[in-house]
């Protein structure tokens, strides 16, 4: 064991705590078939027992109709196999993957940091911690996700751009919001990357469905998924009052949702003051034209080529991207959240290991701004008007602010060779 390994070793067993903690969490509520991986469970089980998806949309019973239609064919398909010998086990292999998919995450971003300090991933969980326990409570992909974009993103680090891009196509085919990675890519000129993507992604989505539910059936179920995500509620930012109280109150953060809350007079969760009074279609339009502006300005951010950044750099504009797959979801719920913890990891790297002051105050400025975040998750008020959407967005800037950091001053201690312009 080195010196090293000896000095921390209790951060290990915090770690280990950790884990057990949050997966005794998420394996409960996954066997009581409570919250996501109760729909997980059911459109799978289907998919096990009747060779194809549920075709019943409009059940009166909620457990007896398809369960997620804004997932891609492929997710039940894939699933499937989990649910062989009931829900039990299921929730037990469930769980298990979770907590390594997390354990390999915080492994990945340990790289990140200097790795003789143990402060900046200390800080990192110790902060994490609301996000974590909300992401084990609800037991969606976002563990899954997570650990997808960072072994992509490890696989560029280390200059393998065909396993990098196909785990990020991976990533997008199991939730479709890592699809924002793609642009990214070829802002970086990362051709070899993003095809890899692309095509991984068009293969998973494809070929399983094809091969187990025949190609006209994958058809239906392609056409089905189309209409309910780039035809339905989720293009229009769900301003349907009809709809679950889970897409429309406080839980629902993104750009729509948020103005839509404080401008227009019918929403059934409407702030207690509205400084305006929008109608639905001009809130709708009002949202999609903030959400393009803050995209073009996002993308114009990351226009620098991949050899003309540093590692650490690249880091800062990956976070910035990951940040960017809440910012601008349709759905932006609080098990999201996890998806912060690269730019975590690099704000305490920045507050607690460089010598640049202006760098420092980054880091200790996002550090502050995500505790500002989670202490809003206390009021429902705060959430309602947008607290964590509006966090979302500052911590994007601060990382972008981090990713035009200059390297050439010989104060910049944290900088090392692995830095250097590849």
């Amino acid at each position: 064991m080195t010196e090293h390994a000896k000095k921390h070793w209790w951060l290990r067993w915090a770690l280990l705590a950790l884990l057990i903690a949050l997966g005794a969490l998420s394996f409960d509520r996954a066997r009581r078939g409570r919250y996501d991986f109760h729909h997980f469970y059911l459109d799978a089980r289907y998919v096990w027992e009747h060779g194809a998806l549920n075709d019943d949309f409009d059940n009166a019973d909620p457990d007896a109709r398809r369960q997620l239609p804004f997932y891609l064919p492929t997710v039940s398909l894939l699933l499937a196999p989990l649910t062989a010998f009931g829900r039990t086990p299921a929730a037990l292999v469930w769980t298990v993957g979770q907590m390594l998919a997390l354990l390999y995450s915080i492994t990945v971003l340990r790289r990140w940091c200097a790795p003789e300090r143990a402060g900046p991933i200390i800080i990192t969980l110790a902060f994490a911690i609301p996000a974590f326990i909300e992401a084990a409570r609800f037991n969606q992909v976002s563990y899954f996700v997570l650990a997808l974009v960072l072994t992509g993103l490890d696989a560029l680090d280390h200059k393998h751009p065909w396993r990098g891009g196909a785990l990020l196509g991976a990533a997008a085919v199991l939730k479709l919001l890592p699809a924002i990675f793609l642009p990214w890519l070829l802002l970086k000129r990362q051709w070899t990357a993003a095809v890899a993507g692309v095509v991984a992604g068009a293969l998973l989505t494809i070929i399983p469905p094809t091969l187990v539910f025949g190609p006209k059936n994958a058809a239906t179920y392609h056409h089905e998924w189309w209409q309910h995500n780039v035809r339905g509620e989720a293009a229009g930012g769900m301003l349907n009052p009809e709809l679950p109280e889970h897409f429309i109150d406080r839980r629902n953060q993104s750009i729509t949702q948020v103005l839509a809350r404080w401008t227009w007079p019918q929403h059934p969760y409407q702030v207690p003051w509205q400084p305006f009074e929008l109608s639905a279609a001009t809130c709708r339009h009002t949202a999609q034209g903030f959400g393009l502006l803050l995209g073009v300005v996002f993308l114009a951010a990351l226009h620098r080529p991949w050899n003309r950044l540093t590692v650490d750099q690249r880091h800062a504009e990956a976070a910035a991207v990951a940040v960017g797959m809440l910012v601008f979801s349709p759905l932006l719920r609080q098990y999201y959240l996890v998806w912060v913890l690269p730019a975590l990891i690099l704000f305490a790297t920045s507050a607690t290991t460089h010598q640049r002051m202006r760098l420092r105050m980054t880091g200790r400025i996002g550090l502050a701004v995500w505790t500002i975040g989670m202490i809003a998750w206390i009021w429902p008020i705060t959430r309602v008007m947008g607290a964590h959407l509006v966090m979302l967005i500052a911590l994007g800037v601060l990382l972008l602010r981090l990713a035009y950091r200059k390297t050439e001053s010989p104060l910049d201690t944290h900088e090392t060779t692995r830095d250097a312009p590849t």
